[in-house]
Parts: C-alpha cells; sequence; structure tokens
C-alpha cells in the first residue's frame, strides 16, 4: 500500500532531507532531477540489484535519467580498502565527474563503503542512501559518518561526508529476514536508554515491532535518535552517549566476522556494559536484568559473550576501539535510564583492564549458545 510522502530533517550539522514512506519509489526520479547533475550512478549488491535494483534502475532510466549500475559486495567484510579502490575506479571508468551523482541502494555496510568512496572521489561528489534494510532506515542513514574497516578493527578509517537525501522507502525492507529485523530494533531500545524515557515507552517500541506495521516502527526509532542529534548536531560532543555498548559491540561483531548483525553485537555490549558498570557499584541488579529482559527475553536478540570469542582477545580489540583518544579506553556507563556514571565532558569512564576481564571470563562460558552465520 503506498504512503504518503514525509519530509523531515536529519538534524545534523550538514542536514540531509530524509524522504519517508512505503511504496515511494515512482516519486524519487522527480527528487533526483532537482539536482543537477550528467549522470546517476546506482550502486547496489548483486542480490539487491536483482530484488529490487532492476526496477529501479529501469524506472530512473525510463524518466530521463542517465544512469549506470555498478555492482559491489555487501557486509561488513566488504567495508575493506580493497573494495573502496575498486569502487573508487569502477566510478571512475564509467564516467563519473564532479556533477554526477551515486546513489547507495543497500543496508548500512554498503552503504558506509559508497559514502566514503563519494568522499574520496574528486574530494567529494554528491550521493544519495537509499536504505534497504530496518537498521539502515533507522540508524546508519542518520549520521554523516562514513567508514570502512582495518585489519584490526571496525570503522577505522572514515570520513564525515553527509548525502545530499536520504529515500526511505520502507518497501524495500520488507523482505528483510525476521532475525535482521529484530536486530534492526536493538539500537531504538538504546536510545531511549541513554535519554532516560523508560521501560514503558521501551514496551511500547516492542509492542510496535511485534504488530508488524513497519513505517510506523521506521518513525519511531527515527524519532528515538532524531532528539540527540538536534542536541548535538556536529555528532563530536554529546551525541557521544549513541555509543553506548559499542566498544564492547564493535569489537564482538568485528570478530564474530558475519556470525553476527550489528544490532545483535550491540545488544550484547550493552548487557556487558550494564554488567561492568553493576560491577563498579553504579547500576542496580535491576537495572542489568531490565537490559536482559528487554533485550533478551522480549526482543530475542543475542545478550551473552558467544564462547567462540576469546575475553582477552577482545579486550585487545576493544583497545584499538575508534573512539579511544590519549587518555586511552573509555566506557560509557549508564547507572539507570538515562544517568551516566560520568555525566561530564565524554562521559567516558575509565576501567581497569583486570576488572574488564574478570567480567568477560565469567562471560565467557561453555554454556553460552553460538549464533548461527549470518551469510
Amino acid at each position: 500500500m503506498t504512503s504518503s510522502l514525509v519530509p523531515f530533517s536529519t538534524e545534523l550539522d550538514h542536514p540531509s532531507p530524509y524522504y519517508l514512506g512505503a511504496e515511494i519509489e515512482p516519486q524519487l526520479p522527480e527528487v533526483l532531477t532537482a539536482f543537477e547533475h550528467d549522470r546517476c550512478f546506482l550502486v547496489t549488491s548483486r542480490p539487491l540489484y536483482e530484488r529490487m535494483g532492476r526496477g529501479l534502475a529501469k524506472r530512473l532510466r525510463q524518466a530521463g535519467i542517465a544512469l549506470k549500475v555498478v555492482l559491489v559486495g555487501d557486509g561488513e567484510r566488504e567495508k575493506s580498502w580493497r573494495s573502496l579502490r575498486q569502487l573508487g575506479e569502477a566510478l571512475i571508468a564509467g564516467g563519473a565527474t564532479k556533477d554526477s551523482l551515486v546513489l547507495a541502494l543497500g543496508g548500512g555496510a554498503l552503504g558506509n563503503l559508497v559514502g566514503l568512496a563519494a568522499a574520496l572521489l574528486y574530494r567529494g561528489v554528491r550521493f544519495v542512501e537509499i536504505p534497504t534494510t530496518l537498521m539502515a532506515l533507522t540508524d546508519s542513514t542518520l549520521s554523516n559518518k562514513q567508514a570502512i574497516n582495518g585489519r584490526r578493527g571496525k570503522n577505522l578509517f572514515g570520513s564525515y561526508h553527509a548525502p545530499v537525501l536520504i529515500w526511505g522507502d520502507v518497501a524495500y525492507a520488507r523482505s528483510e529476514p525476521d532475525r535482521q529485523r529484530r536486530a534492526g530494533v536493538v539500537e531504538g531500545i538504546k536510545n531511549l536508554l541513554i535519554t532516560g524515557r523508560g521501560r514503558a515507552e521501551a514496551i511500547e517500541l516492542l509492542n510496535a515491532w511485534r504488530a508488524g506495521d513497519l513505517l510506523g516502527l521506521t518513525r519511531r526509532l527515527i524519532d528515538s535518535k532524531l532528539p540527540i542529534l538536534r542536541a548535538d548536531p556536529t555528532e563530536r560532543g554529546s551525541a557521544i552517549i549513541l555509543e553506548y555498548g559499542h566498544t564492547f559491540g564493535h569489537a564482538i561483531e568485528w570478530l564474530a566476522a558475519g556470525r553476527l548483525f550489528h544490532g545483535e553485537a550491540i545488544s550484547i555490549g550493552m548487557c556487558l556494559a550494564a554488567q561492568l558498570s553493576n560491577a563498579l557499584g553504579c547500576a542496580s541488579d535491576r537495572f542489568v536484568a531490565e537490559h536482559e529482559e528487554l533485550l533478551g527475553e522480549r526482543l530475542g536478540t543475542p545478550t551473552q559473550l558467544p564462547a567462540e570469542i576469546a575475553p582477552r582477545q577482545l579486550l585487545e580489540t576493544m583497545h584499538r576501539d575508534n573512539k579511544r583518544s590519549r587518555k586511552g579506553l573509555g566506557y560509557l556507563l549508564l547507572r539507570s535510564w538515562g544517568e551516566f556514571v560520568n555525566p561530564e565532558g565524554d562521559r567516558q569512564t575509565k576501567v581497569e583492564d583486570e576488572l574488564v576481564l574478570k567480567l568477560l571470563s565469567q562471560q565467557a562460558a561453555p554454556t553460552t549458545p553460538r549464533v548461527k552465520s549470518v551469510r
């Protein structure tokens, strides 16, 4: 069913217009023609091209838009220097100029790769985000951060580069597997935790997920993040709170090597952060239990460290976290809903490695369920 087109802003320092709706693809050519360009490049993966990209390409060409298709791999392992170089060279070989538009049709990983390629090509060309997953619709596209991974960790090389627009047609995400969609809800739970909006609102969010109204759920998830970006449009100040659970989560995602979705790794990371706060005498047992209840019992995302990830290996990977500064590794920790352990400055708390390692060792029990590959 076609819905009306709802435009709003990402609220960032360099804001991008976001067009949200269901079955709104027919309106995209008109929106794109408002941006003067010589040609468009549709960058997507082969599976996505076969499912939805071919029809989109046909529609754009029928509207008189000069279009070339570039196929790339998808997933975290494709966020590499090799993939970045290949994409950049393919765009140049295809005749890209400073006046071209690059369209990223895919999830968060593909959007990151295309966004960074657009930032680097000719010192910056325009690109459009066309997200195809719930996570990309509601989280990764609401940031101007573009990045690829290095050999030793996630998102180690990147830049800030804003899309000229985000085209949020939830129809593209309807075929998303249930497990992946569950993972897409995790960041919304996190946003409610860090802003103190309470357990009742988190339950409402989970009820919206169960109801199956993808458009309504998408808007609810977006609305959980926009106030944070509005308070810090640069993403370099108070918006650091969006990284709650990510110090653990990014390292877990990296070491899982494709066996966990981003949201699943962050789910585990938030539960570990709550347990670490509890171990420091800050968070209550009840607050830790609320993490387990909302994420594990109600949403069904993993909350324990997979047995195949060694605690010391995880700690070493965390020490290469992209938020690490000259002060060393810090943790974003909550006492309760919306109340950080260190509410001033960068809100990060220093914790001795020995305590973190002890916590991780307690988690790494042989009975911890293993997660099947998502590849």
